[in-house]
């Protein structure tokens, strides 16, 4: 079974159909529509089903694990109030998926769309350096608009997924991958003025090659903050720095740089609207709920 194949068929045609959808979007403000996943899937989905959630497992795992099979069966019953022989194979396997996500936790992939929405705000004019690349998202977008992008990210394995996606949509992009550890990166050879990303929440979610963190102190001792003052030196001035990250990490890094010029909110309601294992469904106590991203700008 390809599991990613059968989680969403998506041919080659629709996935430039998206492509071409994100491309022509305008967009006005933070943007929930899944324009451009399908591009993005065609070549990612089989990667990341491979992340592990905050309870250490990954679907792919999972699928080839006999109890969780049978555990993920007996959520299926459970919560979705059907019996297993109900489905079709491909059937069951969606069933098995969304499970998953509300059982173990959701691997977001980072909208393009909320990416058009932020390099609209911030205009980049030279280019845009992302250091945790992750599932193309940023670059996407980025490709969609016709802004040089700079993706950095440890996992090798996504080389041959961005070549390829490259090729299918915009083969002459100004699209530079580095596959590597965004510590051992020297920044000073690109020329940037935005630093957008989502870097990893601490080791809530791991990646493939992801290299290991003891604690959430040598995560940012070894990774986090030293990057993030090595890209801040190297941006241009008049420039900005965006990272989409939770309040505890901003508490890191804010004393080491200038002010935050501005945050953005992006609500979670609308990126998890519903919690099917706590049987809740998000209502207007939830609406306030966001996640931000925090930006800071270069002066000349």
């Amino acid at each position: 079974m390809e599991i990613a194949k059968d989680l969403r068929d998506i041919t080659k045609d629709r996935a430039v159909e998206s492509y071409q959808e994100l491309k022509a979007a305008s967009v006005h403000g933070p943007d929930f529509r899944q324009l451009g996943l399908k591009a993005l899937d065609y070549f990612f989905l089989h990667h990341r089903i491979k992340a592990k959630t905050r309870r250490h497992i990954s679907f792919y795992e999972a699928m080839r694990d006999k109890k969780m099979v049978g555990h993920l069966n007996e959520l299926i019953v459970k919560y979705k109030k059907k019996q297993v022989r109900d489905y079709d194979a491909v059937g069951l396997l969606k069933a098995r998926y969304q499970v998953f996500q509300l059982y173990y936790g959701t691997v977001n992939q980072f909208r393009p769309l909320i990416a058009k929405w932020v390099y609209g705000l911030l205009k980049p004019r030279i280019g845009i350096l992302d250091f945790s690349a992750g599932w193309g998202g940023r670059a996407l977008a980025a490709m969609s608009m016709g802004i040089p992008y700079v993706g950095v990210d440890a996992n090798a394995k996504l080389a041959p997924a961005y070549r390829a996606m490259i090729q299918a949509y915009e083969p002459a992009a100004d699209i530079q991958m580095i596959f590597q550890p965004s510590e051992s990166v020297d920044f000073s050879r690109f020329d940037y003025d935005l630093v957008f990303t989502s870097p990893p929440y601490f080791m809530i979610e791991e990646y493939e090659k992801m290299p290991a963190y003891a604690s959430k102190q040598n995560f940012l001792n070894t990774f986090f903050t030293p990057v993030i003052l090595k890209v801040w030196q190297h941006l241009k001035a008049g420039g900005n720095m965006a990272l989409n990250m939770p309040a505890e990490m901003y508490e890191a890094v804010k004393e080491l740089l200038p002010k935050v010029k501005r945050t953005l909110k992006l609500p979670l309601s609308n990126r998890h609207p519903t919690n099917a294992v706590k049987r809740v469904t998000l209502g207007k106590h939830n609406v306030e709920r966001h996640e931000l991203i925090y930006v800071w700008h270069k002066q000349r």
